[in-house]
């Protein structure tokens, strides 16, 4: 007895493993095609469907491709089962959400034209070096605007839910490349090593114009030892005092905004290179047909965090019908029972003896089918009835048992084309009376009875609710 129990349980799992199979669903983004795949035991693709039915009970990995996660965020909706998500996202967008902000707003922007550097107040060797101080300015902010661009190019493609992985990375580099520095890195070698050498230089030419700006202001004190120097001459040596100090404190905020904003090109950098431009999620299929939709809304980092709600960019369903299990339904019919030679209507004739005629007409009926067939199609079934019918006609009575094969049409298979067997009742003679034979009877009435006999049936149904 154990031995048997042990035998079945082995079998019930062997059958439960074997009738599982595994699917993949592949949805691109970009291109808005679908591609379904059959899987073998490890996941690989083992061939293309073409017209897809997936097997009862099994599972379905659904992949959307080419999603930037940065622009779009993904719901979805099954109107059967819940879909399951996959674990991690591998990016958080609120943490950086409240950096974006602080970018630099463009350039230094430092404006070193209205310096009161003059023979008047210095000598003329630091005449030169103020030239020399401009032209460190200007340097200053060819980088402070080669920033500006990387941070624009970069925020515009991540918002950007059509450009793909490799093609926000390579926009990036192509901006970093068009600087023309002997003392920057290729970005495409080591675009990290590139952020840090930018950061340096920013932070050393800043260091240098503080330098020069001491430099002047030494300049300018050793000028005015030993000098009586006019009211408008002090009046412009105080204003360059001013000026000078002015120039510094502006300089230290604007590149430190520099330096803020390579940090956050480097976050979003690195962000960019942990994320994963596709999604995937598992289905186990249970239902004939479900509908997965797919919305694509604009993402919270998009929107960089701005009321109104997210906007929906796209919407996809993907249609999943099944194939497989067994389906029980009820329908009311109208069938066309016959019964040929087995049926006749049985009188005396005028010379006395007994007479019949066939009865091999079609009788209409009114009947109850239970009808039964495994999943093979949305529209298109196969299967088998059984029912019991009522004839439509006055003279005839008794229950007729109905059983053939059916086909099933139409959506949900509602719509049902049946014929077979029909069991019904039948006239026969008793008393030993035989047809043909000479009788002083008046009427057969008290010499007929109703038996059951086999013929044959035609009929159409329409299903009402479904058992299973």
């Amino acid at each position: 007895m154990r031995i048997t129990i042990t035998l079945v349980l082995l079998l019930s799992v062997q059958v439960t493993l074997f009738g599982q199979e595994r699917y993949k669903v592949v949805y691109d983004f970009h291109s808005d095609n679908i591609f379904y795949y059959s899987l073998d035991e490890a996941n690989k693709v083992r061939d293309t469907l073409e017209r897809p039915r997936f097997k009862k009970n099994s599972t379905i990995e659904i992949e959307v491709l080419n999603v930037n996660p940065f622009a779009v965020e993904v719901n979805t909706e099954v109107s059967e089962e819940e879909i399951h998500s996959s674990t991690g996202t591998g990016f958080n967008f609120g943490s950086l959400l409240g950096g974006i902000g602080n970018f630099s707003s463009g350039g230094l922007g430092l404006n070193v034209g209205g310096l009161a550097i003059s023979d008047t107040v210095f000598s003329r060797g630091a005449r030169s070096r103020g030239d020399a101080l401009s032209n460190k300015f200007e340097d200053l902010n060819e980088v402070a605007a080669n920033v500006d661009a990387l941070k624009s190019t970069l925020l515009s493609n991540l918002k950007n839910p059509n450009l793909t992985k490799v093609e926000i990375a390579a926009n990036i580099k192509t901006i970093a490349s068009q600087q023309e520095d002997f003392r920057l890195p290729d970005p495409n070698a080591n675009f990290y090593a590139y952020l840090s050498k930018l950061q340096m230089i920013a932070q050393t030419g800043k260091n240098d114009i503080i330098t020069d700006i001491k430099l002047l202001k030494t300049d300018l004190d050793q000028n005015a030892i030993g000098e009586t120097a006019s009211r408008g001459e002090l009046m412009l040596r105080n204003s360059t005092y001013t000026e000078l100090d002015n120039m510094v404190q502006s300089l230290e905020t604007a590149t430190n905004q520099t330096v803020a904003s390579l940090e956050a090109i480097e976050n979003l950098y690195s962000s960019l290179e942990g994320s994963v431009f596709s999604r995937t999620y598992d289905y186990f299929i249970e239902s004939d047909k479900s509908n997965i939709e797919l919305e694509f809304k604009e993402s919270e980092f998009s929107s960089l965090g701005e009321t109104g709600g997210s906007t929906v960019i796209k919407k996809k369903n993907i249609k999943i019908f099944s194939k497989g299990g067994f389906k029980i339904n009820t329908g009311v019919a109208l069938t066309m029972n016959n019964f040929e030679g087995s049926s006749r209507e049985y009188y005396i004739n005028d010379e006395g003896s007994i007479a019949s005629n066939p009865k091999d007409y079609f009788v209409p009926n009114l009947s109850t089918m239970i009808n039964f067939y495994p999943v093979i199609s949305e529209n298109f079934n196969l299967g088998g009835s059984f029912g019991l019918s009522i004839p439509i006609s006055s003279n005839i009575n008794g229950l007729n048992f109905l059983l053939g094969p059916s086909v099933f049409l139409g959506n949900e298979s509602r719509l049902s084309l049946s014929g077979g067997v029909a069991y019904g009742p039948v006239d026969r003679l008793t008393g030993g009376l035989q047809q043909g034979e000479m009788t002083t009877l008046s009427t057969l009435d008290a010499y007929t009875e109703t038996v059951y006999d086999l013929g044959y049936y035609f009929g159409i149904s329409f299903s009402i609710f479904d058992l299973n």
